[in-house]
């Protein structure tokens, strides 16, 4: 009985267990697990820390270490390319038609051809005109012929200017001492040389001036080697046209196409010198664009093939969770707060995805528009399959890498831009320097000028320059017993240069440009004043005679009551703040987008650039650069305060 009644408790118990349905795991199989960092570090995220075997073997399930994939690692792709050639350029916003020029491969460099300026011509760089001479004076010591020097620097003296103040502009005091009278004005030689050119390069003749020096044919071997490295050497245009002023920034576009098929690459806004990809965006071009120019698909005749390896960079971790890494790999470092959104992805790629990408090396030519007609992945179980491209969730445009199309807003991320090729560009010191910056307490913008050139070319600081303006601007005061002075407003240093806020003639909108302004300085011209301070009626006959930079107010109509005071209005003395450097500086007015002045500021720049192309040829430029400023600054500008006597 007993035994019949342990079956029957057996068999209720089996029946119970057999309607147990089966527990759902929490963790579905499609579980891996994703970086979300709570703080501002990831040291206790991956420590890692061990507490038992069976919380060991838990973790690394989690990782799904003990899981089996039927996946196979690619071991080859097989790939076709089609692609288009870039054939013209043109500079500025929305360029006609008509504007593009044809260039290929072999042709001025694109960065090059974008920023360049004048840099010799119109006394752009005195010093570096009399340097261009000095190259001839050693072509003709190689080839023995100093008489050829000697003739050119009679016939074209190379000069350069003393400074104004040879206080300010210590530099050029020193070239002018040095170079004045003793080189050859190499532009004027040059631009000789060019008009008795003929189209293969040879001089049919001498310029008047070398014959009426003695040459004579005998000496157009050497001067044609020095033409030829001036124009293979130095870029030197007329003008500027993809420099837009208003926005401190380069604006071009490319033509590209195949056959009659034509796109336009469009950059508006190139700054930083390395002309890339990401500098571009795609609009339909009309195929009139350079009609009588028939391009050659850059298609691949037959498949590729090659093989593929994995993304990685130095330091990344191991792939593996459980696996020891190089003692030099400290990944736990990486400091990431929650909205510090890169580094984030860094931290997610490298952690989670650092398995998942690979990498397919293709050789094309530059200077092309490409795309993947069809790629086909062959794995490790020699199964192939076909990679299409990664398309977007309906109603979503963002991407991660891709050419925005400027017609309908979209991401275009199967086409890549391969730009010509250029070594890494040397720059040399800053030529002009100018900060844009807020100044919240004076409720103003500024534009302060730190380095032009001065009269040799060389840089010249503004700031010292300003303590030589600042000569006598404060006038003299009867003595008073009173504890406080009315001062009308604070002097500012003359190389700040106000932007003022402006509206458009008759827009209604809340939209503003900054227009660049001067500030007054007061100067005392009284016999008295003049006679009191050594150098100080050179130094406002100095001022007086500066059109370039300095207004001049008339006393008589400026201030009839007081006719021994004069005004005098500073403008900037370079170029980086000009729109029109042809113009005199009283008609000539600058409007800056109100949006190119951030509250970090920004700061702009004009260098010299030096930089080899593939095929070795070396090219020298000037070029401008923006980048972002410090921050606000303070002019300590102030109106209506009283200050204690003898205090500025």
């Amino acid at each position: 009985m007993a035994s019949i009644k342990l079956d029957k408790t057996l068999a209720k118990v089996f029946d119970k267990a057999s309607k147990f349905r089966p527990v759902v795991p929490e963790i579905p199989l499609d579980f891996r697990l994703e970086v979300d960092p709570r703080g501002d570090s990831y040291d206790e995220a991956l420590a890692a820390r061990v507490a038992d075997p069976l919380w060991m073997l838990a973790r690394q399930w989690q990782f799904r270490e003990f899981d089996g994939e039927d996946a196979g690692s690619p071991v080859g792709v097989d790939y076709r390319l089609d692609g288009m050639p870039v054939l013209g350029y043109a500079p500025g916003l929305e360029p006609k038609n008509a504007d593009f020029d044809a260039f290929a491969a072999g042709d001025l460099p694109l960065e090059a051809r974008v920023e360049a300026e004048p840099l010799l011509a119109a006394g752009a760089h005195p010093k570096a005109n009399i340097e261009a001479g000095q190259v001839l004076a050693r072509y003709c010591a190689n080839a023995g012929r100093n008489d050829i020097a000697k003739a050119a620097q009679k016939a074209y003296p190379g000069t350069l200017d003393a400074p104004p103040d040879p206080l300010s502009d210590v530099a050029g005091m020193l070239w002018h001492l040095l170079l004045d009278g003793h080189g050859i004005d190499a532009v004027a030689l040059a631009a000789d040389l060019r008009a008795n050119r003929e189209p293969d390069g040879t001089l049919s003749a001498l310029p008047q001036a070398l014959l009426d020096a003695g040459l004579a044919i005998d000496a157009a071997r050497v001067l044609e080697q020095w033409l030829e490295w001036m124009d293979d050497f130095i870029v030197e245009p007329t003008d500027n046209p993809a420099w837009q002023p208003n926005r401190l920034e380069y604006a071009f576009e490319l033509a590209a196409g195949e056959q009659r098929r034509r796109m336009r690459l469009d950059a508006q806004e190139y700054v930083d010198g390395r002309i890339d990809w990401h500098d571009f965006d795609i609009r339909s071009g009309h195929r009139n664009i350079l009609r009588d120019l028939d391009a050659k698909p850059l298609d691949d005749p037959a498949d590729r093939e090659s093989i593929p390896t994995r993304v990685q960079y130095a330091g990344m971790p191991a792939t593996r969770f459980w696996e020891f890494e190089d003692g030099q790999v400290n990944f736990a470092r990486l400091q990431a707060g929650p909205l510090d959104l890169v580094r984030m992805m860094v931290a997610e790629y490298a952690l989670v995805h650092g398995n998942d990408w690979f990498l397919v090396p293709a050789r094309v030519r530059a200077g092309g528009l490409y795309r993947v007609q069809k790629m086909q992945v062959r794995d490790t179980f020699g199964r192939v399959t076909t990679v299409q491209p990664v398309s977007n969730a309906a109603g979503s445009d963002w991407r991660l890498h891709g050419l925005v199309n400027a017609g309908n807003g979209s991401v275009d991320g199967a086409t890549l831009f391969i730009p010509p090729p250029l070594s890494d560009t040397l720059e040399g010191d800053p030529l002009e320097e100018v900060a844009l910056v807020r100044d919240e307490m004076a409720n103003l913008a500024w534009a302060i000028e730190k380095r032009v050139q001065g009269t040799s070319g060389e840089p010249l600081d503004r700031a010292l320059e300003d303590q030589r303006y600042s000569l006598g601007q404060q006038p003299t005061v009867p003595s008073t017993d009173a504890s406080l002075v009315y001062r009308l407003m604070t002097p500012v240093p003359s190389h700040w240069l106000p932007l003022i806020p402006v509206r458009d003639p008759g827009s209604l909108s809340l939209d503003i440009r900054l227009q660049r302004a001067g500030m007054k300085r007061f100067y005392r011209i009284d016999a008295a004043a003049l006679a009191a301070i050594d150098g100080y009626a050179d130094f406002i006959d100095r001022l007086r005679n500066s059109p370039e930079f300095v207004t001049a107010v008339p006393v008589a109509s400026n201030n009839p009551a007081n006719p021994d005071v004069q005004v005098f209005v500073f403008h900037p003395r370079g170029l980086l703040l000009r729109a029109d450097p042809g113009q005199p500086i009283g008609k000539d007015s600058l409007l800056i987008e109100e949006e190119e002045v951030p509250r970090a500021g920004i700061h702009v720049e004009r260098r010299f650039n030096y930089a080899r192309t593939a095929d070795g040829r070396a090219w020298l430029w000037c070029g401008r650069r923006k980048r972002v400023g410090r921050g606000e600054a303070s002019s300590g500008l102030r109106f209506d305060i009283g200050v204690k006597p003898g205090r500025r």
